[in-house]
């Protein structure tokens, strides 16, 4: 199992020094990482393996927008050959297909297992990652992610706790229906907050929430899954990720007791 965390908590440190980014978390020994919010092209590439080489860093996978995972391919291919990376993972569904017409969603899906299969002659690895989109009910009274697991054969799942949990879903069940095809899981917890009368919701921290996580790792390595990463939008990156990561560790520790 590979354990770490997703670079859109650490977004906005990236984009102003993409190497000090790193460091504060390097530091207390998380070296594993899912990648996003970069350009993949050569000069990134080169900062990303520097970080290899000097720290020992480990990119589990990279996490690109659709309009180049399928625009761009031979540059996210030559990103992952130099960082060592084999797997890929589709950011969201096109905007496309969620303001778009009901057919634009399923030319886009018909496609999925053909771009898998050009990824894999590179021995890379082509997941997606959901939101809450995915939960959208069809004209067909299916959900865009029952069509997405019925209609697909090869292309793998990043599982998102967070956007689940938010749309009433059972992340452990999700999880389930996976099964094999589970790639990795984005821990990301919900928290709930009064707001008027009405009641609303919010990521946090792993552990801070009202998500069980001790259940979702045990169905996910039931599932065989293949990495977890810490994803959080937040004002404290670096904070609420050790916070997470300890909650995470404390969970292992008692799984495996």
């Amino acid at each position: 199992m590979e354990f770490g965390v997703q670079t859109f908590t650490i977004r906005k440190e990236q984009k102003k020094n993409f190497k000090e980014a790193f460091l504060p978390l390097i530091e207390k020994g998380i070296l594993e990482y899912e990648i996003a919010r970069i350009p993949f092209n050569e000069k990134m590439a080169s900062a990303v393996k520097e970080l290899v080489d000097a720290y020992g860093i480990r990119v589990v996978s990279i996490q690109v927008k659709p309009k180049d995972v399928f625009g761009h391919m031979d540059q996210v291919v030559a990103f992952c050959q130099k960082t060592g990376c084999r797997r890929v993972v589709i950011s969201m569904l096109p905007f496309s297909c969620i303001l778009g017409k009901e057919k634009r969603f399923y030319t886009f899906i018909e496609g999925l297992d053909a771009w898998y299969e050009r990824y894999e002659a590179y021995g890379i690895e082509l997941g997606y990652h959901h939101h809450n989109w995915e939960y959208v009910t069809l004209s067909n009274q299916k959900t865009r992610m029952e069509e997405l697991l019925t209609k697909t054969k090869k292309i793998r799942f990043v599982h998102d706790t967070y956007w689940t949990t938010k749309c009433g879903l059972s992340s452990p069940k999700q999880i389930r229906l996976f099964g094999s095809r589970l790639m990795g899981i984005h821990l990301r917890d919900l928290a709930l907050y009064p707001k008027g009368l009405a009641v609303h919701s919010k990521d946090t921290s792993v552990g801070s929430g009202v998500i069980d996580f001790s259940h979702v790792l045990e169905e996910a390595k039931k599932a065989g899954c293949a990495y977890y990463v810490i994803e959080q939008k937040t004002k404290e990156p670096y904070e609420d990720i050790l916070k997470s990561h300890q909650y995470c560790l404390t969970l292992r520790e008692q799984r495996e007791r």
